[in-house]
């Protein structure tokens, strides 16, 4: 295995295995860390979602070192949410010490999806991520000052500057043999991708075991010391008598844009209530209106929310039912799963699309996605394509989305294309 990358979500693996498929590296996506390399064809690049990002603190910590445990990889990336949400600083801690680190390089910024870091502070489309919606995620950003996230690291933190970056490789490479020897953590601003990819560049000509840490914006630019045998074959559907199948269990504002696009008549949404109070009933009802649908070559969206309203509504039901937000989210993953295991029960779709990582993983769970293959291709930046590896689903075109990438006409555009459109 030439590279082994860790994520804190589902869609998170994807996307950045993304980056590495898209230049022509078989790249396989175990959806948990118990599903390693199932069916995977010795790929040159292994993702393992660790499902850690709403973890405990120390359950964070003990996943990143079982996924990186054992594996030999000559290249390590310690994939983090763009918008540093979830455990960042205390999985990569554990991702330095399993990997036997000299160095950790944190450079986060995507750029192409509005994320960018600045004298230290990480913005989202020009905004500090303490003034954005992520900053009341329900495991929020530390700080927004990348540098700070590591203050209570054990590892010292030397920040590198966009002037330097700008410099090159040089410059940067200055800075990081002036910090010392040993475990440490270099923190890097990045506005555009040739800053990107000036520091996988510094990385790999550094001679240091380096541990890289980013988003799918860096990992679009790490190298990798051989090439895998090149990906063939997008995650197009093909027009076969059946719909496609989408579950959202997003609610970040893109995607709820992106829902009001769809035609009323492929949207099927859980009543707030019910689901909160029987979520397995509600979704399997909602299952079979979705089998149905697609026996019919007619696409079904499964959702619990189409605004913020219907947020706020299932939000307000399960506390008068005395379940906090944690536990709603929880019936809204059972819900949601459900209705997909009924809705694949009879028959294979043209295509699956999936976002929101927590759903999507439950999703795979509850209709046996064990790995997925990518394709290299994406719909749009931070909307990769690929094929389910192995299993009953085996074949079956499938594309994920985080949450907040997209825009508005992205679900359209998902379901157009994995119905066998361009």
């Amino acid at each position: 295995m030439e590279v082994l990358l860790v994520a804190d979500d589902l869609t998170g693996a994807v996307d950045a295995g993304h980056g590495f498929a898209r230049r022509g590296h078989r790249t396989v996506v175990a959806v948990s860390e118990r599903d390693i390399a199932p069916d995977a064809d010795d790929p040159a690049v292994l993702a393992v979602n660790t499902d850690s990002r709403y973890a405990e603190d120390d359950d964070a910590r003990e996943a990143v070192a079982r996924a990186l445990g054992g594996r030999e990889a000559r290249v390590v990336y310690k994939k983090v949410d763009s918008t540093l949400r979830g455990n960042v600083a205390s999985e990569v801690e554990a991702a330095i010490e399993a990997s036997d680190a000299d160095l950790a390089v944190v450079a986060p910024a995507f750029p192409a999806a509005g994320r960018t870091t600045r004298e230290g502070i990480h913005r989202v489309e020009g905004r500090r991520l303490s003034e954005t919606g992520y900053a009341d995620d329900a495991n929020p950003p530390g700080s927004d000052r990348l540098p700070a996230l590591f203050e209570q690291a054990r590892y010292p933190v030397e920040h590198v500057p966009l002037e330097t970056v700008a410099e090159g490789v040089g410059a940067i490479h200055e800075v990081l043999e002036s910090s010392g020897e040993g475990p440490r953590i270099a923190t890097f601003d990045a506005a555009d991708d040739g800053h990107l990819a000036t520091i996988a560049r510094a990385g790999g000509e550094l001679g240091e075991r380096v541990l890289y840490v980013g988003s799918g914006g860096l990992a679009a630019h790490i190298a990798v010391p051989e090439r895998g045998v090149g990906v063939t074959g997008g995650a197009v559907g093909s027009p076969d008598g059946s719909g496609v199948l989408a579950v959202v269990g997003s609610v970040a504002d893109a995607t709820l844009a992106g829902i009001e696009r769809v035609p009323d008549s492929t949207v099927i949404e859980l009543d707030g209530e019910e689901l909160v109070a029987e979520p397995e009933r509600v979704g399997r009802a909602a299952g079979e209106r979705a089998a149905a649908r697609l026996a019919r070559g007619e696409h079904a969206l499964v959702t619990a929310a189409r605004s913020r309203a219907d947020v706020a509504a299932t939000r307000g039901a399960g506390a008068r039912a005395g379940h906090d937000e944690n536990e709603v989210a929880a019936r809204v993953r059972r819900a949601l799963a459900a209705a997909a295991g009924v809705a694949l029960a009879e028959g294979r779709p043209s295509g699956l699309f999936l976002t929101g990582g927590d759903v999507a993983l439950a999703v795979c769970e509850e209709v046996g996605i064990d790995a997925i293959r990518l394709s290299g291709e994406a719909v749009a930046e931070g909307v990769p394509c690929g094929r389910v590896a192995g299993g009953p689903l085996s074949g079956t075109p499938l594309v994920t989305k985080a949450g907040g990438f997209g825009g508005e006409s992205t679900i359209v555009t998902v379901l157009g294309r994995l119905d066998g459109g361009s």
